[in-house]
């Protein structure tokens, strides 16, 4: 699983797809990507486990992530996982927008049309297999 996804490496503070991915690790996956041995070079990169996995606790039990401009100012972005048909999280499918522009009244919804286009391609992968 961590072979196949290179991107988690670093999608813990940024990224959607990163964190959508994460969310499909048990915890003895999570604490090998981010054993203190890997970040002997750069221990201020290394992530709070605590804090992201609270966060990836939420995550799964919501299906999506918010991300209110942790890449950037400005910038939100609303990621869904895409699935194959054993349920494993392969991609994020998601949709960014100024920060001017998104209501939070209207996530849900949101939420609903990239659910069903992730349902939609996770169709169209399991017809190609």
């Amino acid at each position: 699983m961590l072979a196949q996804h290179p991107a988690v490496l670093d999608g813990h503070d940024r990224a959607l797809r990163g964190l959508l991915l994460l969310a499909d690790l048990t915890d003895e996956e999570l604490d090998e990507v981010y054993a203190p041995e890997r970040y002997r070079d750069r221990p201020s990169e290394r992530p709070d486990l605590v804090r992201l996995r609270t966060e990836l606790k939420r995550l799964r039990r919501n299906g999506f992530a918010v991300n209110k401009e942790r890449s950037e100012r400005g910038l939100i972005a609303v990621g869904v996982p895409v699935r194959d048909r054993d349920g494993t999280a392969l991609a994020g499918l998601s949709v960014s927008m100024p920060g001017v522009r998104y209501e939070p009244r209207r996530l849900q919804a949101l939420v609903a049309t990239l659910e069903a286009a992730a349902h939609a391609l996770e169709d169209d992968l399991s017809d190609g297999s």
